[in-house]
């Protein structure tokens, strides 16, 4: 989704991830079935632990 974003000066822009849904989530940690064939610890064995999506984005001026 886009949306559109005024001519803005700033002097900061700040984006910062502490967690994923899959890094931070713990519904997400560890194995999620009793298959031994597959891993499914989402931290460890997904790709999905690399990506975020980002909601809030701030823009600072002095």
């Amino acid at each position: 989704r886009s949306f559109p974003v005024p001519t803005t000066l700033a002097t900061h822009l700040r984006l910062e991830v502490l967690a994923s849904q899959c890094t931070g989530g713990p519904a997400y940690a560890g194995e999620q079935d009793d298959d031994p064939a597959t891993t499914t610890d989402c931290a460890t064995a997904s790709p999905a632990r690399d990506q975020v999506r980002i909601a809030e984005f701030q823009v600072f001026s002095k």
